[in-house]
């Protein structure tokens, strides 16, 4: 059940909320059922850190870099493939496109690091979108970050910082500090070129980071000393875009296991309690009168929070938002009402999106080598 207290039972949805946990629960009439034997039930996933229209670029860059501006100055070229081209896509077909991104991985709620777009509050997109943030890219693109900040203290403050291995990346942690952009609602996405200084100042402020190991890795090979902040600042995590990322937030989590740098159920915790925490959401439990966000895998480690490394989206069998299936396996399409059949890896499986009618109006060349494509068409 919830990881902490194991358990086999039903679980009751009624109108998108959980309204019963029990043992042999009856099923009312017109009530759908699922059988998840032999299966974990996971809360939904927070991907704390994506910027959802930017998913359908391959790996940009030739690292490694020193820092985030280096490589910026080296792929923004908007006249050469592929930025070229994946700009003239509709926002709203790539804004999807990164929604699927996180549905497909259990990650039901993302906090989106780029302008907000009416598209993002549909009711039929694929995951939540964190509405009620501030933000700033970072400190060497914006004129006046601290026109930014936000008035109010209990509305997070998302700013890309110490993204780099040099002193150029070192010293915006001391320059938030001196422009008092550093505190309690600051949440720094990257926070790589730490030093004992740097982590004392945000943990004086009490100050949250985003942990992007996959991202840091491929730009700098190195990533956050999530060891020493760890019991001194809250961490999260999340995927970044697919321009340096991870394809999916599992894929993240994975990479973030194999740094050694933080344990399965710290790694569960940065991408559910924590970030719930740091934005104000509702912790993701499963639990009566708790958001139905949920999803189901096959118990494949009978460990918990282990099990969940061995996933990957072929191997879900469903993911429900606020108690809609969203996501799943095929023998499960007529619970969705409107669905689409999918193969990932050889595996049948059914969406709420109309997949390949996407995929007409987004493909170009140069998305064959975006990782979440090989996913979705290649597997």
């Amino acid at each position: 059940m919830s990881g902490e207290q194991l358990r086999t039972a039903d679980v009751r949805i009624d109108r998108g909320i959980i309204s019963e946990i029990d043992y042999h629960l009856t099923a009312n009439k017109k009530e759908k059922t699922i059988d998840l034997t032999n299966h974990f039930l996971y809360p939904g996933l927070i991907n704390s850190h994506d910027h959802l229209e930017m998913n359908l670029y391959p790996l940009l860059g030739k690292p490694p870099y020193k820092n985030y501006t280096e490589w910026a100055n080296t792929i923004y070229k908007p006249h050469e493939s592929p930025i070229k081209e994946i700009e003239r896509i509709n926002i709203s077909d790539r804004l999807l496109w990164g929604g699927i991104k996180n549905l497909l991985s259990g990650a039901t709620t993302v906090v989106h690091h780029n302008p907000w777009h009416r598209f993002l509050s549909k009711e039929k997109f694929p995951v939540r979108v964190v509405k009620e943030i501030a933000w700033a890219h970072s400190l060497a693109s914006e004129r006046n970050i601290q026109k930014k900040f936000p008035r109010r203290k209990q509305i997070p403050f998302v700013v890309h910082a110490a993204e780099g291995i040099d002193d150029f990346a070192k010293q915006e942690i001391t320059q938030l500090h001196q422009l008092e952009l550093l505190k309690e609602n600051t949440v720094l996405v990257h926070a790589v070129a730490l030093n004992k200084q740097n982590i004392n100042l945000i943990e004086g402020a009490k100050a949250s980071v985003v942990w992007c190991p996959s991202s840091n890795l491929f730009m700098f090979g190195k990533t956050s000393p999530v060891d020493k902040l760890k019991g001194k600042v809250r961490v999260m995590l999340g995927s970044d875009s697919t321009m340096t990322g991870s394809a999916t937030l599992l894929d993240e989590m994975r990479t973030a296991k194999s740094t050694g740098l933080a344990s399965a159920k710290e790694i569960f915790e940065m991408v559910t309690s924590v970030p719930a925490n740091v934005f104000n959401l509702e912790i993701p439990k499963i639990e009566i009168g708790a958001i139905a966000d949920l999803w189901a895998t096959p118990i494949l480690k009978n460990d918990y929070f282990e099990n969940i490394f061995l996933m990957k989206p072929s191997q879900i069998t469903a993911v429900f938002i606020k108690g809609q299936l969203r996501f799943g396996d095929r023998s499960l399409s007529e619970l969705m009402g409107d669905s689409y059949a999918i193969n990932l890896n050889l595996s049948e499986k059914c969406i709420a999106y109309d997949i390949f009618s996407l995929k007409k109006k987004i493909e170009v060349k140069t998305l064959v080598k975006n990782s979440l494509w090989k996913i979705l068409f290649s597997e």
